[in-house]
């Protein structure tokens, strides 16, 4: 291969990331300006709007309340979405397609008909709040989990699992001492999916919320339609930076099984 073409091989993608990267970097630099408003290019340099969110009560508490949402989701979906992955890729049943496709419905249908739909529900048994929020971005990030860990189920070789049973291994013990670690990088994945996904929604969050409890994401819609800060910058920036660090590090990892491999 030619220079040139190694050159230019690698600018569609370049173009593309760059297309969807650089909105969201606009507001790093906004996040450190000594502006009292909101705009770009910032106008001078300063940490005083991250000063300012580590000592208001309101942002850190909405942090907590994100944070505890997204780790309730990570267990659940992972424990649901799990067992269903494992049974539609390692085995061949009827209806399994069309298993497969209810479990995928959250992941396309949109977010404010899924909110509405959600709310009208959960409303009815009291479940407006914290354990309402957790409910609707499990079944949110099940299609993920579910996906991924069918993608692994699928990788594992069937003559492992009819070898371990042929040596009077129980159904149990195979699932547990053969298919789980081997579908355990499909689950890692989809739990940091269902982080993901429940760390930075607001849509359904905006419905399933109450004065008492608001997740991150919340909050700053609030925060925008009061009043335009840098405070919504900050947080941004933060929100960013914590989703960009978690999928690179599924990237490197799946990076560093491909070369072990």
């Amino acid at each position: 291969m030619s220079l040139v073409a190694r050159v230019l091989r690698p600018l569609p993608v370049l173009l593309i990331v760059l297309l969807l990267v650089l909105p969201s970097l606009v507001v790093v630099p906004m996040s450190f300006s000594s502006s009292q408003i909101l705009e770009f290019p910032p106008q001078g340099f300063s940490l005083r709007w991250y000063e300012a969110i580590a000592g208001n009560a309101v942002w850190l508490e909405a942090a907590r309340n994100s944070l505890a949402v997204a780790l309730a989701v990570v267990v659940l979906s992972t424990l649901i979405g799990a067992p269903a992955g494992i049974a539609i890729g390692l085995w061949r049943w009827r209806g399994r397609s069309l298993f497969l496709g209810f479990a995928l419905v959250p992941a396309v249908m949109p977010p404010m008909v899924l909110a509405i739909g959600m709310y009208i529900t959960y409303a009815r048994f009291d479940l407006v709040g914290y354990w309402g929020l957790v409910a609707a971005h499990t079944v949110m990030a099940l299609p993920f989990v579910v996906l991924t860990v069918m993608s692994s189920a699928q990788l594992v070789d069937p003559t492992l699992l009819t070898a371990a049973q042929s040596l009077g291994a129980k159904r149990w013990r195979v699932l547990v001492e053969i298919v789980l670690p081997l579908v355990k990088g499909g689950m890692a994945a989809g739990a940091i999916f269902a982080f993901i996904t429940s760390w930075d929604e607001v849509v359904v969050a905006i419905y399933l919320t109450d004065p008492t409890f608001k997740t991150l994401p919340v909050v700053m819609w609030n925060q925008l339609r009061e009043r335009v800060d840098p405070n919504v910058a900050v947080v941004a920036t933060l929100l960013f930076a914590v989703t960009s660090l978690v999928m690179a590090y599924v990237v490197l990892k799946g990076e560093r099984k491909k070369r072990v491999q």
